[in-house]
């Protein structure tokens, strides 16, 4: 009833459609042959930027740019050194051969750039960089491309229209830009500023353009059928759904949705997870995409104000809770110095005596210069437990120069769940500092009361903390010393204890990172933490002391070849009662011809004092051993045409050593013994895409997964592996067309 009361609202809505506009007099074919390319003023001067020396150089890519009230063209050309690396790869993810990247800051706020990439195979990714350092993605936008390569070089020409991006109108409007290029020659990045997006005053440093941008209204939907064959239950479903997206001034954005689905023909990374924190994924349907930044909050400890997972998802507070979403509304508004986004959503329950989740979320946000202050309002209703929580959040960044900044927030969660109200308080502050180009600093002081409640909508890995963290780095850029290019030492702390003030282990950690000059990347660390309480194994009742640990890591990378590249990773430690640890992990990527790329990683953990919660104040001892391979092949048949196929299989093998009991002084006391334990998980999927333009596209996918549970351990590693292949708790056949209009 709810998506059909939305639907009738969204076609009651006086839609007007963007006109066409001029004929333009610009062909994005990569060419460049235009006469008012020939006209247009040239750049050529950069600055190197990884690594980090900002030396001056005229030979290695070239820009111009021409504005109109419609959108910004770009003519981008880069110097061939070297034979350019082939890679097959999906679009929409990072680059690892040659490639430049375009950024715009269309509010110049200095708060969020819209990124826009191509490489020179003709492939790209757009997403959206945010103040915290984060590149996101998951955004797509409509925009226009080419590419053209040489013997001697290689030129793009790119169009990204104004519509394309969310912004503030003015009549002058006054955008930020940022174009940058990596040499895959000289591994190093080169950028028309001497910035980079490590630094706190990247999104400052923009060069500042003028430009008339014509205020019209856009409409965009996005319908999608998608039909999908249960081949365990013998049952076939079909869906039909819709984005919507109407911006009837520039700076306002009505968006809906009509039963979405959360995106099948791309399944998640496969997690073992067998610690007390929630596994943290993606968002990855395009209306929770689309124009989200001003919901984006974060804090230390992975705090996130607005997960959108959340919606349509498992209930955080009710592990047998389970909805479909029916329908979502969004709208946002932006001026000069003022933004508001409002969005609420609403489930239908899949048990029938139940009643679905519903979700309202309110965001507001201030600027004055560079600095940001915001206020968030989320409540949301959980009837099948009868419970409403209601988050309020204030945050404030202050950016105290070109190099300094600070992160402030304030939290509060109010419950009600069938007894009195329960109150959760918690704040941060967060800083960053580079006085020079060499030395950074960075801390965070935080404290998340044992009440505080956020996970009806938003993530945080751990409340009951207060919490210290300090980091500090020193580059040595163009080094040049023993065949070592340049080199990075870091040192970082970190103090915590929680709210019984039960002494938690303290972290200390050093680190050097370096890379040779034939681009080989060597990284060392160390990290010892004291004796000390760990409050989070046995999830809330009695803590357990634990002896003090260290963890040691070696991570070497290999250079870009033209075939592909190779790493290797070793960590070695101690943890639980003093016993040993390792974890290895290896991987090889290799371009098979101009089509074919394929990538194969494996992995292996050992434990001789692995520690698990069995229930209450009881946990488990084990000599542990976990093993896991990936798989994944990307083929292109065409340009609009690519497969990918990707495998994972993780087993374990648990050999039961001890039981205890932890007493209320944290002391573990052996107890009766338990037995031993094995597992095996997999998941598989092969998909076929077509795509009709950028925005458009048909998936075909076949997967399946499943896990398989040993409890006496009789099964060897590589029957193991066998059952995890048979165990098909998930296997189906999924089709999905989704258009553009």
């Amino acid at each position: 009833m709810k998506a059909l009361i939305y639907l009738f609202v969204l076609l009651m809505l006086p839609v007007s459609f963007p006109s066409k506009g001029a004929v333009r007099d610009i062909g994005v074919d990569g060419l460049l042959d235009e006469e008012l390319w020939q006209k247009a003023t040239n750049h050529d001067e950069t600055y190197q930027v990884s690594p980090q020396t900002f030396r001056k150089l005229n030979n290695n890519f070239s820009y111009k740019f021409i504005t109109s009230e419609q959108g910004i063209y770009l003519a981008l050309t880069a110097i061939i050194k070297n034979k350019l690396r082939l890679r097959t790869q999906e679009n929409d993810k990072l680059f690892t051969n040659d490639h430049f990247q375009v950024m715009l800051d269309m509010d110049n706020s200095g708060q969020t750039s819209y990124v826009f990439s191509v490489n020179h195979q003709g492939n790209y990714f757009d997403g959206i960089y945010k103040q915290d350092k984060e590149l996101d993605l998951d955004w797509s936008a409509q925009w226009q491309y080419a590419v053209n390569v040489t013997d001697d070089f290689w030129t793009a020409e790119i169009f990204i229209p104004w519509s394309s991006m969310s912004f503030s109108i003015q009549k002058q409007n006054q955008f930020g830009l940022a174009i940058s290029r990596l040499d895959e020659a000289s591994n190093s990045t080169y950028a028309s500023i001497p910035a980079n997006s490590t630094m706190n005053s990247f999104l400052q440093l923009f060069s500042k353009h003028n430009v008339v941008v014509k205020s019209h209204s856009g409409f965009d939907i996005y319908p999608h059928i998608s039909l999908n064959r249960d081949i365990i239950n013998n049952d076939e479903s079909a869906d039909i759904g819709a984005e919507i997206f109407w911006k009837p001034t520039k700076n306002q954005q009505i968006s809906a949705t009509l039963n979405p689905d959360f995106g099948q023909v791309e399944s998640d990374e496969l997690v073992v997870n067998f610690s007390a924190i929630e596994s943290f994924f993606t968002e990855k349907r395009p209306f929770f995409n689309e124009n989200q930044s001003i919901f984006d909050v974060s804090g230390p400890e992975t705090l996130r104000i607005v997960h959108t997972p959340r919606i349509g998802g498992d209930a955080y507070y009710d592990d047998d809770y389970s909805s479909d979403l029916d329908a979502a509304l969004k709208y946002t508004y932006a001026n000069d110095n003022f933004a508001l986004g409002l969005m609420s959503a609403f489930e239908s329950s899949l048990d029938k005596n139940s009643t679905g989740r519903d979700f309202w979320l309110m965001r507001g946000q201030y600027y004055f210069g560079e600095n940001k202050l915001g206020i968030s309002l989320n409540n949301v209703s959980t009837p099948s437990v009868e419970r409403q929580a209601q988050i309020l959040s204030t945050d404030f960044i202050y950016t105290l120069s070109d190099s300094t900044e600070f992160n402030v927030g304030i939290i509060n969660s109010r419950v009600e769940q069938q007894t009195l109200p329960i109150d959760g308080v918690g704040w941060w502050i967060t800083g960053s500092s580079e006085f020079s180009i060499n030395h950074s600093h960075e801390f965070s002081l935080f404290s998340y009361g044992e009440n505080l409640q956020l996970n009806d909508i938003g993530y945080v890995k751990r409340v009951n903390r207060k919490q210290f963290e300090y980091e500090y780095q020193y580059q040595i850029p163009d080094l040049n010393l023993w065949s070592i290019r340049d080199m990075a030492f870091s040192l970082e702390s970190e103090i915590k204890t929680n709210f019984q003030d039960k002494k938690l282990p303290l972290l200390f950690g050093f680190g050097i990172e370096f890379v040779t000059e034939d681009e080989f990347e060597y990284q060392f660390s160390i990290e010892h933490g004291s004796s000390g309480y760990d409050d989070f194994l046995t999830r809330g009742y009695n803590s357990l002391w634990l002896p003090s640990f260290y963890i040691t890591e070696l991570e070497v990378s290999s250079p870009e070849y033209l075939w592909g590249k190779f790493g290797f990773q070793f960590e070695l430690g101690t943890e639980g009662f003093s016993g040993r640890f390792y974890n290895i992990q290896s991987s090889i990527e290799q371009q098979f011809n101009d089509n074919l790329y394929v990538s194969f990683t494996m992995s292996q953990y050992n434990s001789d004092s692995w520690l698990e919660w069995d229930e209450g104040n009881i946990i488990d001892e084990f000599d542990f051993t976990e093993q896991g391979f990936e798989i994944s092949v990307n083929y292109q048949i065409t340009d609009n045409h690519e497969i990918r196929i990707k495998l994972e299989s993780v087993i374990g093998k648990a050999k039961h050593l001890a039981n205890y009991q932890v007493d209320s002084n944290g002391k573990a006391i052996q107890t009766n013994e338990s037995g031993d334990f094995s597992f095996a998980e997999n998941e598989f999927q092969l998909r076929y895409k077509y795509s009709f333009s950028k925005l458009t596209a048909f998936y075909l996918s076949y997967g399946f997964g499943g896990e398989f549970e040993d409890e006496i351990a009789k099964f060897g590693k590589r029957n193991l592996y066998k059952k995890a292949i048979e165990s098909k708790e998930a296997h189906n056949i999924f089709a999905k067309l989704r258009l553009h209009f």
